[in-house]
Parts: structure tokens; sequence; C-alpha cells
């Protein structure tokens, strides 16, 4: 068994912003704004949610998907976190009930390597998003596509300690699950509410620097 492993969620905590959310904006059909809010009312599963989305984006051209890919901006200190890690020979993974086109894009643009990810699978289909979910789980509360609480599950079999880093709504149901937990934006405001405890946070600097992950620079 391992020491400790680092569990990152993607979007709105690896990138600036939530890549998704913003690329919904400027492409899908307005109607996604009703799947979002049944979604976050829990009236439907964030599977549902994410398939009937981008249903509602219309064909893109290649040139359309680069041009947003290039926009995205990390953590201007995540880059250098996975470097010290790589360094420290401690285990990074990205779980993410997001879509593995743009995670691994995103950041192959951004010159960040040998992270392993688990995510949705998308692919695209003449111009069109096809959407599979490889990690769904039947006994999901929450009827991901990616169940975050099966991964964190099959991970305590392998490490002693699991620091999961994390900022919104998909993050909540593994708050409680790992042994050390990193939070901002919602997910932050979500722990408070219900007495969790956390790391509240701003960037990936205050990650590098938490004692308890024993980096060595």
């Amino acid at each position: 068994m391992k020491n400790k492993i680092v569990v990152c969620d993607f979007d709105g905590t690896i990138t600036e912003l939530d890549s998704l959310f913003v690329f919904l904006v400027h492409y899908a059909d307005k109607k996604w704004l009703e799947v979002e809010r049944l979604w976050r009312e829990g009236k439907i599963g964030s599977q549902e949610c994410l398939t009937k989305q981008f249903d509602l984006v219309p064909k893109l051209s290649d040139k359309m998907i680069d041009e947003f890919i290039s926009s995205v901006k990390l953590d201007p200190y995540f880059k250098q976190f996975n470097e010290i890690r790589l360094k420290n020979d401690v285990d990074l993974l990205i779980v993410s009930d997001g879509l593995d086109y743009f995670i691994n894009r995103i950041l192959q643009k951004n010159g960040v390597h040998n992270i392993k990810i688990i995510s949705n699978h998308a692919e695209i289909v003449d111009g069109k998003f096809k959407i599979t979910y490889p990690n769904k789980y039947v006994g999901c509360k929450g009827k991901a596509g990616t169940c975050k609480c099966k991964v964190i599950n099959d991970l305590k079999q392998n490490y002693k300690e699991i620091f999961y880093v994390g900022d919104g709504n998909s993050d909540m149901c593994v708050a409680d699950k790992v042994d050390y937990l990193f939070a901002k934006s919602n997910l932050l405001s979500y722990c408070n509410r219900v007495s969790i405890n956390c790391i509240g946070y701003t960037n990936f600097s205050e990650v590098i620097k938490y004692d308890r992950l024993g980096f060595n620079f």
C-alpha cells in the first residue's frame, strides 16, 4: 500500500474557470440553462444533464474547438505543483465528471504531462460531440457520468491517505470521504454549511506548501 495520492477535480480546480460551463455559454442553445437548473435542483443526474446539454451544441468546426481550447487558462501554479509532486514521487489522479477530450487537449496545450485521468469520454463525429460514460456506476446516488465516490472508495484499497482538491458541486459527495480536503468556491461554502473539515485555498501554491504533503523542493 502506498502512502498518499492527490486527487483533483478539473473544471474550476485545475482550470481557472469551469471550462465546460464557459463552452456551453458560448456554443450551446440557451435551452442548456434549463437542463442545468433541473440538475442543480436534483431532478436529473449529471450524466443525463451532460448528455442533454451537449445535444444542444450544434456542429462545430475544428477551428472553433481549437480556439476555445486555446482560451482556457490553468491555475497559475498547477504546472509547478505537478512537477513538484513528480519529483517527490507522489501519485496524482484527475477525477472529473467532465470530458476527457477537453482535459487531455488543455493539459497538452499547457505542457502538463504524466497524469492519470478518470472522466467521461468524448469524441467528435461529423462536428458533433459523442459522449460515453466508461466510469458510470449503477449505485451512484447522484447518477453521475463518473462516480467520484466509487473512485475514492477504490483508491482506499491502495493508499493510506487521500488528499482531494476541488471546487464545485460534483465534489460535494466525496467531501467527507477523504483524509484531507482542499476546498474553494461552492465546495468551500458547502463544507462550511454542513460542518465538514476542509482547508480553504485559492490556488495550487497553497496546496504545494501544505506541510502534511511533505514535498521537498
